[in-house]
């Protein structure tokens, strides 16, 4: 761990060197997720409710999924890029260092720029649970909203380590990334029962994203469950992190060095 905090403050020390191009590209990604949300908003305000849902509880699904994607992508953007290493041979000059692969990849080149997208869903959370407050209570919510986040990010890196083992085989994992992360987040902005039996099942088994928000979120907001659905997200994102990681190492065993 020692080890970790020193390679990523030197990451940190390195990405702050250029402190207006740090401050431009935070703020304009957060812009950017704005301006979606507003756009999710304009949709969702033609109509009073979504499947039993308002404006301000689908602003707080998706914030949570914002801040949870945000968080993955500014700690492990090195995992999101990792097909790079397979196909420039990187990934060999990680494999004979004395500290795990895996570590390494965590304390290279963090994307601080993306706490732009993590404030922006902070701020949307904030205000829909503002909104929210005035018919529900919310203390609980509150309470409970830091755990939320924390499984998000551990169900996100998850899928994204899942994705990244992937190009062990096939090199080239862009294609995969759109349904394992873009398309899975996406959906995840909206409450899981519009969508179709089969599609609900793959988001609460193989590519859990349900848990991130929504299921905590139907006791939390009184639709639905009792409180042990505050302890499902909690448990899948340990069981899926452990799975991921046991992937990944299963698959380092398949690499084929480049030979450059």
């Amino acid at each position: 761990m020692k080890l970790y905090i020193k390679l990523v403050s030197a990451s940190i020390r390195s990405r702050m060197q250029y402190k207006m191009n740090f401050v431009f590209s935070m703020v304009s990604y957060g812009i950017v997720m704005m301006i979606d949300f507003l756009m999710l908003a304009a949709i969702l305000n033609r109509f009073n409710e979504v499947k039993g849902w308002n404006l301000y509880e689908v602003g707080i699904l998706y914030g949570i999924s914002s801040v949870s994607l945000s968080l993955y992508r500014t700690v492990a953007p090195e995992i999101h890029e990792f097909e790079k290493y397979m196909i420039e041979g990187e990934f060999d000059s990680l494999l004979i260092r004395p500290v795990s692969p895996l570590v390494l990849l965590l304390s290279k080149n963090l994307d601080l720029s993306r706490i732009g997208g993590a404030l922006q869903g902070m701020i949307i959370i904030a205000l829909s649970l503002y909104h929210v407050s005035h018919t529900h209570s919310i203390t609980l919510l509150l309470i409970y909203l830091p755990v939320i986040l924390v499984c998000g990010w551990v169900i996100s890196f998850s899928l994204a380590l899942v994705t990244a083992t992937i190009a062990f085989w096939t090199q080239r994992i862009k294609d995969f990334q759109t349904f394992t992360l873009y398309a899975p987040f996406y959906a995840a902005n909206y409450p899981m029962n519009i969508y179709p039996g089969w599609l609900k099942f793959i988001f609460f088994t193989v590519i859990p994203v349900a848990f991130i928000n929504y299921v905590p979120m139907l006791f939390l907001l009184n639709k639905s469950g009792n409180i042990y659905y505050l302890l499902l997200p909690v448990l899948v994102a340990l069981l899926f992190f452990y799975l991921a990681l046991a992937f990944w190492n299963f698959g380092i065993r398949f690499y084929h060095s480049t030979g450059t």
